[in-house]
């Protein structure tokens, strides 16, 4: 009894990890769902001094505890949770970077970026390229690829959804991938050099556009797909919004954002021919507010809360796995998730 006991609370906790805080909970790809949004993070340039010609690099590895709260909303179609009013869990994230800046004057700048990191959701590899202008503007693309490590019946990370069966075929450990590229725009606004000079007057005001194209090896054109916890198609999908940026005078919390994000697919006709119903045209809207806090010397903080317009389907309770065969008949805001990022660099 106490084995089975115990298979249950593991399942349980599994299961959580799968829930709607994957289904744009930030809007964004799910290549990066535990992490922070790369637009809600000061810009940062890598830690060596320049040489003489301008280039400067940085090799990063970040070791992080991810602390997740689930409120009852994102549990309801659970089978083992659907009763909780939340649940709360942690784990574990190892990722690195190598950073390269060359700098050619005051006017542009060539960036560039290549990494991966390892969680509880799979492997994922990056790397990417950007130009800035006058340190405002930043254009640049970043292909991408990963798969993910399933954990048998109880949790789905990757794999193709039957509509027959009503489930998703998953794909064996490391067997098929995920791949894509991402294009994106960044134009950041000093508000901080129109403002009186003031500790209490240090904004910044960043607006970001992506536009990326997803695929995965184990689907064919049209055929939907699971990456964490986001239903997908081989093709494009675009985000824009931009983060507010407000520099505070405290020690302990150094920096407060507020992000707020628009993402849909760019042709919901993909979904067409089996999900009429579940209107991938949709567009989820996500209000992000964020604070910066210092833990310690070596250890730094990121505390968010997730609150996003989505779907309201016909049946209030379904199998998570049916939601593509639902109605939607309404949307409505809610709290989809509370999250605290721990993580030291080395």
């Amino acid at each position: 009894m106490c084995k089975r006991l115990s298979c249950n609370v593991f399942k349980a906790l599994i299961l959580a990890i799968l829930l709607p805080f994957y289904a744009n909970a930030q809007g964004s790809d799910s290549t990066a769902v535990a992490q922070p949004d790369s637009t809600a993070t000061a810009p940062e340039k890598p830690a060596t001094k320049p040489d003489a010609s301008g280039f400067t690099s940085a090799f990063e590895n970040t070791f992080s505890i991810i602390t997740l709260v689930l409120p009852h909303n994102s549990l309801r179609n659970s089978k083992t949770l659907h009763n909780w009013p939340f649940i709360a869990f942690s784990v574990p994230g190892l990722s690195t970077d190598f950073k390269f800046q060359k700098d050619f004057g005051n006017l542009l700048s060539l960036k560039g970026q290549t990494g991966g990191n390892l969680g509880f959701e799979g492997i994922n590899l990056r790397a990417g390229i950007s130009l800035e202008l006058l340190h405002l503007l930043e254009l640049g693309a970043q292909p991408y690829g990963g798969t993910a490590i399933n954990y048998g019946e109880t949790a789905t990370f990757m794999g193709v959804y039957d509509p027959e069966k009503r489930d998703y075929r998953q794909d064996v450990t490391f067997t098929e991938y995920l791949y894509g590229i991402n294009y994106h725009g960044a134009l950041t606004l000093p508000l901080l050099a129109f403002l009186p000079k003031s500790d209490w007057t240090k904004i910044i005001l960043k607006g970001t556009a992506e536009y990326t194209y997803s695929g995965y090896t184990g689907a064919e054109d049209k055929q939907v797909w699971k990456a964490g916890g986001q239903d997908m198609v081989n093709g494009f999908r675009y985000k824009y919004g931009g983060t507010l940026i407000y520099m505070l005078p405290f020690e302990r919390v150094p920096m407060f954002m507020f992000a707020a994000t628009v993402s849909a697919f760019k042709h919901a006709y993909d979904f067409d021919d089996t999900y009429k119903d579940y209107n991938p045209g949709f567009k989820t809207v996500s209000l992000t507010p964020m604070a910066s806090v210092k833990i310690s010397k070596k250890w730094n903080g990121m505390l968010m809360a997730v609150v996003s317009r989505d779907r309201v389907f016909e049946n209030r309770r379904y199998p998570t796995t049916e939601e593509l065969l639902q109605k939607q008949v309404d949307s409505e805001w809610d709290l989809r998730m509370v999250m605290f990022i721990a993580s030291r660099k080395f």
